[in-house]
């Protein structure tokens, strides 16, 4: 009697370890899916705070150069000033153009 219970003991943890190993590989695959999907996201995430970095800068960029193009044209308008002014006085004649 006593090694039919431990027969029937040895058979339950057969069966029990045969679930277990089953469901091993399927919890196993569903993690590894979970962890993708994290991984997913997160290059997403990464991907995103690049391209604003990136579009920060271009943003920075175009300011300054915005920036300089306006003093560039306050610098010649004031010289174009200064000619006139100079023609007025005459102390400059300018040139007769070729074309």
């Amino acid at each position: 009697m006593k090694q039919g219970y431990v027969i029937l003991i040895v058979i339950a943890l057969l069966f029990i370890s045969m679930y277990a190993f089953a469901n091993f590989s399927v919890y196993m695959e569903k993690r590894k899916r979970k962890m993708a999907k994290k991984e997913e996201i997160r290059k997403e995430a990464s991907r995103l705070e690049e391209q604003a970095r990136k579009q920060e800068e271009r943003n920075v960029k175009w300011k300054k150069m915005d920036e300089r193009r306006k003093e560039m044209k306050e610098d010649l308008k004031r010289l174009e000033e200064i000619k006139n002014e100079w023609i007025k006085k005459g102390k400059f004649k300018p040139e007769k153009s070729k074309t």
